[in-house]
């Protein structure tokens, strides 16, 4: 009878830790990128990087990454790229556009978090010029302290435009992307989520 109890109280501890553990893995920012397995009223069910399923509200701008070429690449539109210094010249390997402006205190540049020998540049596109084997772009950083002209080749590895997308868009099977923060009230919600539409995919980009 001893040994039983001895059993029993080592398993509730067991079992305490482990609930202890998934509170905490409940508390902190979660990254979707997998199915979508449900949708239940305003919230998805999917699962996070690590394979295990998370239940989350889309709360805020919802897009698909559509595939562009440079000849769609206009002034005016917010964008995104990255940037290798070789030999005194910029090399352009990945650009995204978008039609709405960032939010004020956005980061201009950054190095690249996987590789910090390249740059992240957000800002906005002044002028876009015809060049023989792409378009010569010039952009205004975020904050409006510094600039950068860029050439974007027709080869470049990563380019593509985000689309807004309706929460309807969001479908049982299709690949979903997103970061997911805990509110207060312990529902997960994302401000910016990308799905996949139209069997086009979330582009996870290096960064």
């Amino acid at each position: 009878m001893r040994l039983v109890i001895l059993w029993a109280g080592a398993l509730f501890v067991l079992a305490g830790m482990a609930a202890s553990s998934n509170l905490q893995a409940q508390q902190a920012n979660l990254a979707v990128y997998g199915l979508v397995e449900k949708i239940q009223g305003p919230y998805v069910r999917a699962r996070n990087t690590d394979g295990l399923l998370v239940l989350f509200e889309p709360s805020g701008r919802i897009v698909s990454n559509q595939p562009i070429t440079v000849n769609e690449i206009r002034a005016g539109q917010s964008v995104a790229f990255d940037t290798f210094d070789e030999g005194g010249e910029l090399v352009v390997t990945h650009v995204h556009t978008q039609d709405w402006l960032r939010a004020p205190g956005t980061f201009s540049t950054r190095p690249l978090r996987t590789n910090p020998d390249g740059t992240r540049h957000l800002g906005v596109i002044t002028s876009v010029e015809t060049i023989e084997n792409g378009v010569r772009m010039a952009v205004t950083h975020e904050g409006g302290e510094s600039s950068v002209v860029v050439d974007v080749l027709n080869t470049v590895p990563i380019l593509y435009h985000n689309r807004v997308e309706e929460f309807d868009a969001i479908q049982p099977g299709a690949l979903i992307m997103a970061n997911v923060t805990p509110g207060e009230d312990g529902i997960y919600r994302s401000g910016f989520v990308t799905v996949e539409v139209e069997g086009v995919r979330p582009v996870r980009v290096p960064g």
